[in-house]
């Protein structure tokens, strides 16, 4: 998810001569009950998820300045003390609002402050490594595969064509 985020601010960014217009306001969020909203925010910061984000966003960039070389390093240390958590939980609030009715959220916060919430919460960073380091080495492992696939059909089709002759 931050990857495509980051992919959408930082191309277009780069790519954007000083002569465009910028771009038209975003429509302000609905307000939500300030309870509803306060219960939201403590269950991003419970979770973790903001620290896991920010966690996320560091190993992203590393990967997106290879796919952007041109940009220069300033670039890189500018974007990285932007970034402000307190902007990235003012954004995710309202999606959670869309999805979770206060009710939700409640029981949420309920369940992570037990001991198995607890667990999931302390153990949830290194899950994520390990089952992105899994799911890297899975997908490599399917595209090797599926190229060799293709080249026992080529050369299958090439042996096929020589043998009629």
């Amino acid at each position: 998810m931050l990857f495509a985020l980051l992919l959408t601010l930082v191309l277009p960014a780069h790519a954007k001569k000083p002569t465009e217009p910028p771009p038209p306001p975003v429509p302000a969020a609905p307000t939500l009950d300030p309870s509803y909203e306060a219960d939201i925010r403590k269950l991003l910061e419970v979770t973790g998820s903001v620290a896991l984000a920010q966690q996320a966003m560091d190993q992203m960039m590393v990967q997106m300045k290879t796919l952007v070389p041109n940009a220069p390093e300033e670039f890189w240390i500018e974007f990285r003390a932007s970034a402000n958590p307190s902007d990235l939980v003012d954004t995710i609030v309202p999606i959670y609002a869309k999805y979770f009715t206060h009710e939700d959220i409640l029981a949420m916060l309920a369940f992570y402050n037990t001991p198995t919430g607890k667990k999931l919460i302390a153990n949830q960073p290194a899950v994520l490594q390990e089952s992105m380091a899994a799911g890297s080495a899975w997908g490599q492992r399917v595209a090797r595969d599926v190229m060799m696939r293709l080249e026992a059909q080529k050369a299958g089709s090439s042996e096929g064509a020589t043998t009629r002759e």
